[in-house]
């Protein structure tokens, strides 16, 4: 007969002996997968990680375009004053033709200033520079957003479909009783690895920025640096509205005349006498120069998700009626309010680093348990456990003769 690759192997028998012949092929065939035979074990992390891989497909693509595509409102302006220290940075976390808000002007403008300089911007309207004649400051603000935020959208994406097509690729497998290809893991661990070097080197400081401003510092030991992160929305002196920081917990927007003795001897004498003539307290938007509620109190670097609020559409309470409270559970819920923009931030953060890290987990897992069960499968075929033994029979029968 012909055997292998056109060989043609003649066998002749002697009169008297045996006339079996077993043949081996050097390569054996692929081994079975059979899940249904695997150790329970190995068949409870098979479901568990391919169900950590799914989730962490979809958070990995869903937390990026949360994060990366907020819808800025009336709040975000103020709440993200802070966006001369963030410069060109910040763009990368809203909807790129959201640019027609307040907080979208300002990045506008932000973003010239940076780019041109300030004596570029005046060479400008002398007509020295052509630039602003064949564009507008807002395609370039588009054109420079989408940038800034495309090359962190497709890592994050790719990692996320291709973990998601890995699992369903092991999901065939197993179902034709055939082992899934090493690369189907591979590929998406490096992605996930390089999206998680890229979160981090990107957005690793954003965590820092996003508090619930209704909630204290619990863990300072002062009430004055217990009280740095609560934050009031509330009128400002320009017509508009503005954020407060306090000083101590309770009334502490209320603005009382000092006593006599007290008024003497106080900084801010030239304020409030006027006030003590009159016989009336002052409120907000006008506040003592060193009082215990003012503007320069609100530290300007954080990014508040929820927030007291006062003397606005919202809330019509007066400001000096908003109670501090040193304990969250404690907090009126018509005092806060919420910016969804800052929250949508904080939520799809989250679960974009979440995702990576389940993406690194489960491909990581997969493939571990893909060398397992490979080797598991190979090693229990009754084929191959013949030819071992024969190989080791024949090594033995040769080195017996040697000796």
């Amino acid at each position: 007969g012909i055997f292998g690759r056109g060989y043609t192997v003649q066998v002749t028998f002697p009169a008297t002996g045996s006339n079996t012949l077993k043949l081996y092929s050097a390569t054996m065939p692929e081994p079975v997968n059979d899940v249904a035979k695997e150790h329970i074990v190995i068949k409870i992390a098979m479901v568990f990680f391919t169900l950590v891989g799914l989730a962490g497909g979809s958070m990995s693509i869903a937390g990026p375009v949360v994060g990366l595509t907020l819808n800025p409102n009336d709040l975000t302006a103020t709440n993200f004053n802070q966006v001369e220290r963030f410069g060109l940075d910040a763009a990368l976390y809203f909807d790129c033709d959201k640019v027609d808000t307040a907080f979208g002007q300002n990045m506008v403008n932000q973003m010239v200033a940076t780019m041109n300089g300030t004596s570029s911007i005046q060479n400008s309207q002398n007509g020295d520079d052509d630039t602003t004649s064949r564009t507008t400051t807002t395609d370039t603000f588009e054109r420079l957003c989408n940038d800034r935020k495309g090359s962190h959208l497709y890592i994050a994406i790719t990692s996320g479909v291709f973990t998601y097509v890995g699992m369903l690729v092991f999901i065939a497998c197993a179902v034709v009783k055939k082992f899934e290809p090493d690369f189907v893991y591979i590929v998406p661990l490096l992605l996930s690895l390089v999206m998680v070097y890229d979160f981090v080197e990107t957005n690793s400081s954003m965590f820092a920025y996003i508090k619930r401003c209704t909630e204290s510092a619990s863990y300072e030991s002062s009430d004055k640096m217990k009280t740095k992160n609560l934050i009031m929305w509330a009128p400002s002196t320009n017509g508009t509205m503005g954020r407060y920081g306090v000083t101590k917990f309770g009334h502490s927007c209320k603005f009382e005349v000092p006593a006599t003795d007290e008024l003497l001897g106080s900084p801010d004498r030239e304020f409030w006498q006027p006030y003590k003539d009159n016989g009336t307290n002052p409120e907000i938007p006008v506040f003592p120069p060193n009082g215990p509620c003012r503007p320069d109190l609100a530290d300007d670097i954080i990014l508040c998700t929820y927030f007291y609020s006062c003397q606005n559409s919202n809330n019509k309470k007066q400001c000096k009626d908003i109670n501090f409270r040193e304990s969250l559970a404690r907090i009126e819920g018509d005092d806060d309010q919420e910016d969804r923009a800052c929250n949508d931030l904080g939520e799809g953060l989250t679960i974009w680093i979440l995702g990576a890290i389940f993406n690194v987990i489960a491909n990581g897992m997969m493939l571990s348990a893909l060398a397992i069960r490979r080797n598991r499968a190979q090693f229990a075929d009754p084929d191959y456990k013949e030819m071992v033994a024969t190989e080791r029979a024949m090594i033995s029968g040769v080195s017996a003769t040697a000796e």
